[in-house]
């Protein structure tokens, strides 16, 4: 289990993607997921999907782009670094490579003005 955001102005061409794929190939596909255990890209900037994102979803499960833009603002914090402190270079890698696909991803979603279908 994990989240799933699909950018909207590919709501109706989903691409499938199989298994859990984070990379540039997904994010280029509008797709971004994210996990809900240790492995959580989220979770190491101390923020949850299901407490904090999950506040920023309108009734029909949408971020728009103004509260895209809020979402994006919470990764500057400077906890990612230290929450990934303890771990090791592989997983240092791991983390800091999905921290900035997360980061292009919210990017690309605000520079053209879009929103993102999340299912948490």
């Amino acid at each position: 289990m994990g989240a799933d955001l699909y950018r909207v102005e590919n709501k109706g061409n989903k691409v499938p993607i199989l298994g859990f794929e984070r990379s540039q190939r997904a994010i280029d596909l509008g797709y971004f997921r994210d996990a809900y255990n240790s492995g959580s890209i989220l979770n190491k900037y101390s923020l949850s999907w299901w407490v904090d994102i999950k506040k920023l979803q309108n009734e029909d499960g949408v971020i728009t782009t103004e509260n895209v833009i809020k979402f994006r603002k919470m990764l500057d914090d400077n906890r990612f670094e230290l929450n990934i402190g303890y771990e090791d270079e592989e997983n240092k890698k791991y983390f800091r490579e999905g921290a900035e696909l997360l980061k292009k991803y919210l990017d690309d979603i605000i520079k053209d003005n879009d929103s993102i279908e999340a299912s948490l």
